[in-house]
Formats: C-alpha cells, sequence, structure tokens
C-alpha cells in the first residue's frame, strides 16, 4: 500500500501569501480611516516618518582599511616616473615621492649582486639623482628591498636591488 500525500501547489501558496498581505494592509488602512481627527493622521503619519528615517543605533563595526605598504608605493612612484608620458608628469612624481623621504640627499643603495650572503652594490646614489636617473632612462628594473627609517617616520636610506 502506498500513502498519497497532498501536497499545496505553488500557485496555492503565492495565492495564501497574497492575501494573507492583503489583508493585513487592509487593517492598516482601517484603523488610519476610524481615525476622525485629520491632526491625529498628520500626528502619526509624521511619527512614522520620524521611525524610518532614524535608524536604530547599532554598534559600530570597526573597518580595518588596509593600506598599501610605503615599500609598495615607493615601487609604484618607480613604475610611475619611469612610464610617464610627460617630462611634467615624470618630475610630479618625483614631488610626490620626495615627500616620503627625509630630504632630496637621502642615500640609494643598488644590490646588483649577492653571493653568499654578502651583497654587492652599485656606486652609491642619492634618491633625486635615482628619481631623475629613472625618467630620463625610463627603465625601471631595480625593487625596493630594505628601507631605513628616522624618528618622524620618514625614510632616510634605501637599499634596492637589479
Amino acid at each position: 500500500m502506498t500513502k498519497k500525500y497532498n501536497t499545496p501547489s505553488p500557485l496555492s501558496l503565492v495565492i495564501l501569501l497574497a492575501l494573507v498581505f492583503g489583508f493585513s494592509a487592509c487593517k492598516n488602512k482601517k484603523q488610519l480611516a476610524d481615525m476622525s481627527d485629520t491632526q491625529e493622521i498628520k500626528e502619526q503619519m509624521a511619527q512614522e516618518e520620524m521611525e524610518e528615517e532614524i535608524p536604530e543605533e547599532e554598534p559600530e563595526e570597526r573597518v580595518v582599511k588596509k593600506e598599501p605598504s610605503k615599500e609598495l608605493k615607493l615601487n609604484n612612484y618607480f613604475s610611475a616616473i619611469s612610464s610617464a608620458s610627460s617630462t611634467a608628469s615624470a618630475n610630479s612624481s618625483i614631488q610626490e615621492a620626495l615627500t616620503m623621504f627625509s630630504n632630496s640627499e637621502a642615500p640609494v643603495l643598488i644590490v646588483i649582486y649577492k653571493e653568499g650572503g654578502k651583497p654587492s652594490y652599485d656606486e652609491p646614489t642619492t634618491i633625486g639623482k635615482y628619481l631623475n636617473y629613472l625618467k630620463d632612462t625610463k627603465n625601471n628594473k631595480a625593487r625596493v628591498e630594505e628601507v631605513i627609517y628616522d624618528a618622524n617616520g620618514k625614510i632616510k636610506e634605501l637599499v634596492l636591488r637589479k
């Protein structure tokens, strides 16, 4: 013997839901119609609007915004300077990048070879000269390897790796 269960069809569920919502809306309209004083209606409508406008206060959720590191910003500046479409654009990027440094004479060391943990450096230069070199050659092969900061959080020395 098999038992047959009567399951409601989706159409009958939709109709049932429509009736439930329809009757609940009618009750609200009837309550408004029963009020004889128009002042009461206006006050109730104003109160409902205020309730809608003022959301309930919820505890603030801390949103942590991850900012790019200074090393990443420097690499981005190097790329922007070397690929700048005009000299004015490159000079603008150079001025922005220099704000990250304690001064434009901050030393820049470029590692050209590393053997057994002992690096070999190219001739030392300054950040001002290096940024202008990038602008002139449009060649950016070096990446930031090490950054040394001063007490103010500005870069006082930079080590790059080719």
